[in-house]
């Protein structure tokens, strides 16, 4: 009987072990389980395609967003020049800048940046600079590939002399600085006009 109830008490035991063995056995199965080749291969396809997707929308903006920060520097650049003008009682000049040097370059095409300097002595150039006035008194570098500044009047005619700032505030002539974008696409444009005035305003087109 004891011998019995030994075997017996053997089995369950053994019952036991062969259940949590599977239980483990099934376990460790499910805790090393990875991604099959054809779950890497679809998710691969969906962050391609929504690469694409969002691609196009992150480079607008960004084009965007350099069209709009050179045309508020183009149009702060001529505020600026136009309150020297008058703090200085003198004439102050935005020209286009020479490739190679700070001084204006007789030209309509202003890819190479601009300069704000004063000119005392109304030759229509950038006075010398001296060590307790430097001139010019701005500087802006080489634009963007992706963008063109051109100065016409508002007739679109080039206009490859200096916008110039008498005493008084007023300009030498109506002008604009018209900033196009080379991407395709609608609303590249931002268009700097310069009154008789000196009044200054800022369109986008």
């Amino acid at each position: 009987m004891q011998h019995q109830s030994i075997r017996a008490v053997t089995k369950k035991v053994e019952r036991q072990a062969v259940s949590q063995g599977n239980a483990l056995s099934n376990g460790h199965v499910q805790l090393t389980r990875g991604f099959t080749i054809l779950e890497l291969v679809i998710g691969v396809a969906i962050a391609a395609i929504l690469t694409m997707v969002a691609a196009p929308s992150l480079r607008d903006l960004a084009n965007e967003m350099r069209l709009r920060s050179m045309s508020s520097q183009v149009v702060s650049d001529l505020n600026f020049a136009r309150l020297e003008a008058v703090k200085r009682n003198a004439r102050v000049l935005v020209c286009a800048k020479a490739a190679a040097t700070d001084t204006c370059a007789a030209t309509a095409n202003w890819q190479n940046g601009w300069l704000v300097c004063y000119d005392v002595d109304s030759d229509n150039a950038c006075d010398a600079t001296s060590a307790t006035d430097s001139n010019p008194m701005k500087v802006a570098g080489t634009l963007n590939a992706t963008l063109t500044l051109n100065l016409t009047d508002e007739l679109d005619n080039p206009i490859t002399t200096p916008i110039r700032f008498n005493p008084v505030g007023t300009a030498n002539s109506a002008a604009k600085l018209t900033l196009q974008g080379t991407w395709t696409g609608t609303g590249k444009t931002r268009t700097a006009h310069v009154a008789g005035t000196g009044y200054i305003t800022s369109a986008k087109n």
